[in-house]
């Protein structure tokens, strides 16, 4: 799945347990990693999806970020 495709997907997303601005998730078979940029100076996310790396300004509709 490329990145366009994770951007119009439902995904729900899991805390890092040791890089507390990263997000992943592992439900297509391979690690995707979302990161939290230090917005308003850079992109809000960049989805990173083996060599496929995307910035976001925003957060897509599907997707669920865990809290903790």
């Amino acid at each position: 799945m490329n990145n366009e495709e994770l951007i119009s997907s439902t995904i729900f997303w899991k805390k890092h347990p040791e890089i507390g601005y990263y997000y992943y998730n592992e439900e297509y078979d391979k690690l995707i990693l979302l990161r939290m940029n230090n917005f308003p100076e850079e992109p809000l996310f960049t989805l990173i999806n083996g060599l496929d790396i995307t910035d976001l300004e925003d957060k897509p509709i599907g997707w669920n970020l865990e809290r903790h």
